[in-house]
């Protein structure tokens, strides 16, 4: 399928997606941010259901879309490229017609470049710091950096990498079903930063969205976090923790841990000419999420501890 084909069976579909959800709507948000969820681009053949060149026009026609909602910024939660380094330059094209501000976090496929390559992937990204929080409208915004231990995420003879090695060594003896090496964890540093962070929005009365590429829940799957009941129980210390919006299990998925929403966006690699991302709706008591392509529409109410 070519480009024209693309946009000829797709855009019409969005535009359709946003005339409803304007009619649906007689209250405004207190602000409203874009999703997407792995793009994973590589010029390269389609292997099962991921179709990696038709990232590109995807992207192009959901950014032209989201170009015409009045959004807070765009979040892509990892996995922007499959492999090689020379993927990033024309994604990077593409996120460069955002009208809004983006902001991406790191997964495990952006890592998927040579060892002298790893250092220059969050300057491919335009991202000057791993992980990062953002206030806007009262609301905090925490991008998390899921790749933060990984035994691929730096050089082999890093003392990081020889790290994850081990950590993941000591999941595979208990039997994790998450220890697949594609996996990875989020260390002790950042999870004090995250503890800091939402401890300051309760302070601030701020309701709090973190974005990571790894799930945390159903806890101990296949795909999570490492150390997903970890992040999950310092999660339950803060009531103003509202939800965890991840990417990675390509299928999507939602749960719930205690008062957290946990939503898992679907991947916009898959199928050939199917997209997926959606835009976010924060209102005072609840998050509307408003899916296009394969990713659904969905109410999540904030509970009484948000």
């Amino acid at each position: 399928m070519n480009r024209r084909e693309f946009f000829s069976l797709t855009l019409p579909l969005s535009l359709a997606f946003v005339s409803e959800a304007n009619d649906s709507s007689t209250t405004e948000p207190l602000l409203r941010f874009g999703v997407i969820a792995d793009p994973q681009y590589k010029d390269a053949k389609p292997a099962g259901t991921r179709y990696y060149k038709n990232s590109l026009a995807k992207l192009e026609v959901a950014i032209a879309h989201l170009n015409q909602e009045k959004l807070a910024f765009v979040v892509t939660l990892g996995d922007l490229i499959d492999a090689d380094f020379s993927s990033f330059a024309p994604v990077m094209k593409q996120y460069a017609a955002l009208a809004a501000p983006h902001f991406p976090i790191l997964g495990n496929h952006d890592f998927s470049v040579t060892d002298d390559e790893k250092s220059k992937v969050l300057t491919a990204l335009g991202m000057e710091k791993p992980y990062y929080s953002r206030i806007l409208n009262g609301w905090r915004f925490l991008f998390l950096d899921g790749t933060d231990i990984g035994t691929w995420r730096y050089p082999a003879n890093d003392d990081r990498t020889a790290a994850a090695i081990k950590m993941r060594e000591e999941l595979l003896k208990n039997k994790a079903p998450q220890a697949a090496e594609w996996n990875a964890g989020i260390g002790k540093e950042q999870l004090r930063w995250i503890d800091e962070e939402l401890t300051a929005a309760a302070i601030a009365k701020q309701p709090a969205i973190l974005f990571c590429h790894y799930p945390i829940c159903p806890l101990a799957h296949e795909l999570n976090l490492w150390n997903d009941q970890e992040v999950s129980a310092l999660l339950q210390k803060h009531p103003h923790a509202l939800a965890w919006m991840n990417g990675h299990n390509h299928e999507g998925n939602y749960g719930k841990l205690g008062h957290v929403h946990c939503l898992n966006f679907k991947g916009m690699v898959e199928t050939e000419n199917q997209t997926a991302y959606a835009t976010v709706a924060c209102y005072e008591d609840r998050l509307v999420i408003q899916g296009y392509g394969l990713e659904p529409k969905r109410d999540l109410k904030k509970s009484a501890a948000s």
